[in-house]
């Protein structure tokens, strides 16, 4: 379904079985300077929205309470997923780490990283001791701890605040350097953090 407006329109379409709507904005880059296309996207993103953008137009999926929608939007126009601007705690530069295997290794040494598994390149996904039922570990076959080693300084805060910006899960982000890794469980998010120079993100799920 599409409904036209003034600099754009709106349609819907299905994901994983859930309606989404996208509010597609364009903006004439005669009339408009890339400092003001910047502007608009902020003033979206400091209200609290994930925006799914690229060149002189950009998108507010619904419901944006769950970042996914946006991600998967973002990856089928070839865009990206600017989550909302959430304040983020002094981040330490270091330790800094080659490969996510080395990361596995740090966090295997301090609270267990077990059965190991891949998803993607730069991403590790693994099981911690001793093994617990985690609010999140179901859909990830028991592995409690997702590992991502990321490019940039940048790259690493937009993902931890698309991780801030999921109303369903409670995450424990231990994060510095060029890495995060995302915990089901408080106490070993804490632990990992304080034994790898870290410090924690905490998010705490909508009821």
């Amino acid at each position: 379904m599409l409904r036209r407006k003034a600099g754009g329109l709106d349609c819907t379409t299905a994901i994983d079985g859930t309606e989404v709507e996208n509010q597609i904005q364009v903006l004439n880059p005669e009339k408009n300077s890339r400092n003001e296309i910047g502007d608009s996207i902020a003033d979206w993103r400091r209200s609290g929205n994930t925006i799914v953008a690229a060149g002189n137009w950009f998108i507010r999926v619904l419901p944006n309470s769950s970042p996914s929608y946006s991600t998967t939007i973002a990856e089928a126009v070839d865009a990206v997923a600017l989550p909302p601007l959430y304040h983020l705690p002094a981040i330490p530069g270091g330790p800094r780490y080659k490969s996510v295997d080395a990361l596995a290794d740090a966090v295997g040494k301090s609270v267990g990283c077990g059965r190991r598994k891949t998803p993607s390149a730069g991403q590790v996904l693994c099981e911690t001791r001793p093994a617990k039922a985690h609010p999140c570990a179901e859909s990830r076959d028991g592995r409690d701890a997702h590992l991502r080693l990321h490019d940039s300084t940048a790259a690493r805060n937009d993902y931890i605040r698309l991780l801030l910006s999921d109303g369903h899960v409670p995450y424990h982000i231990a994060t510095a350097g060029n890495w995060t890794v995302q915990f089901c469980d408080a106490a070993t998010g804490q632990q990992a953090a304080q034994e790898l120079g870290g410090v924690v993100v905490d998010h705490k799920a909508n009821k």
